[in-house]
């Protein structure tokens, strides 16, 4: 018997015959952006493609908001994730309204919006998804600039959502349902407004004094909670010696970690060296201590949060610092203060320089977007 015929050749396996449900069983597991490089493999990839949806995300993505009248816009927002440094990704069309506006917070894959015609909304730039809010007309009738202070919060399942910013000297706040915005009592002109989600509680750090302010808003009425005492710091007790010679711009924010602490993170930039320092609130003591190591966090600080870095996870840094500039002005982002700072190398990884010689956009922010939708 001819040899050839007892042992035939080994048979190349197809990857493109694999069975829909085998393929399903390892697309689950891949991340965003490792399942849109297997659609591109080949036609039965892409059709199973079509009923998986990536694992939750772990990493913060940065959107690169468009500029007003950019033609070539599309009217979409671009997204850089750290995980796909090569690549840029692109919303759908999001409308022209939308390039009329701007963000002023973000909770997950929803972004708050103040639009054009002075009104706000909450979109999800991912699904398109959208929830027009309460006209405030019977809460000021004075033309007002876009709230630079907010907070926002979306249930992943029910999309309940709550809505919190600063209007002169008061709290006001909505939530789903409610058709209109309620007020807080009196409180100075707020400098941040933050909220955590895992106790339901928003915190207002004053204008005029470092005293954050502590709501409860875990029933339908909201309560003050107390108050967490001033910092009590001063800029040179914060960064290193400024040189009062030069030009410099500094800011304090407040930030919660994932165990809940209260944390004050103070920023400098002087002839393009930064510096950041954070210090957690010690309820027993009133005091201050320097925080000089996150551990397996990372501080996503347009958001107001720390979130646990969990191992062998490409794409986000532990220890380290999400920052996309100051809180001055949303239409003048300055590409060189959007970057990763680590904590422990005290250094910056900025974008890649060619997403900022392609890519023109007003504003920029890192968000958390749940991609199981």
């Amino acid at each position: 018997m001819d040899q050839s015929e007892s042992n035939p050749p080994p048979v190349t396996p197809m990857w493109s015959e694999l069975y829909p449900d085998l393929l399903r069983s390892v697309f689950q597991r891949l991340s965003f952006t490792n399942l849109n490089r297997a659609k591109s493999v080949c036609r039965s990839w892409n059709s199973a493609l079509r009923s998986c949806v990536p694992k939750q995300n772990q990493i913060p993505w940065l959107i690169l908001f468009p500029r007003e009248n950019q033609t070539d816009s599309n009217n979409s927002c671009v997204l850089f994730i750290p995980e796909d440094k090569d690549n840029l990704y692109k919303t759908r069309d999001l409308g022209a309204e939308f390039t009329r506006s701007c963000c002023i917070a973000s909770y997950g894959s929803w972004l708050l919006m103040f639009g054009h015609f002075q009104n706000l909304y909450i979109i999800n730039p991912l699904t398109l998804e959208r929830f027009d809010l309460p006209q405030y007309s019977s809460l000021s009738k004075v033309l007002i600039r876009p709230p630079r202070l907010a907070c926002l919060w979306v249930d992943k399942i029910t999309k309940n959502y709550l809505v919190v910013w600063n209007l002169h000297d008061r709290m006001v706040y909505t939530r789903k349902g409610d058709g209109g915005w309620r007020r807080t009592a009196s409180l100075c002109p707020a400098a941040q407004i933050i909220y955590n989600s895992k106790d339901h509680k928003v915190y207002i750090a004053p204008d005029l004094s470092w005293r954050v302010f502590v709501w409860d808003f875990s029933d339908d009425i909201p309560r003050q909670n107390g108050y967490i005492l001033p910092f009590d710091v001063e800029r040179d007790a914060l960064v290193d010696a400024i040189d009062w010679n030069m030009g410099f711009k500094f800011d304090i924010m407040i930030a919660t970690s994932v165990s809940g602490q209260v944390l004050l993170v103070a920023c400098m930039v002087q002839d393009s060296r930064w510096q950041f320092r954070i210090y957690a609130y010690d309820p027993l003591t009133n005091t201050r201590e320097r925080v000089n190591d996150l551990g397996d966090e990372a501080l996503i600080l347009d958001m107001g949060l720390t979130v646990v870095v969990a191992k062998d996870i490409p794409g986000i840094k532990r220890n380290s610092i999400y920052f996309s500039g100051f809180n001055i002005d949303h239409q003048s982002k300055d590409p060189e203060h959007i970057f990763v700072y680590d904590l422990g190398t005290q250094t910056t990884e900025r974008l890649p320089q060619w997403v900022v010689s392609s890519v023109g956009f007003s504003d920029a922010r890192w968000f958390f977007p749940d991609t199981n939708h």
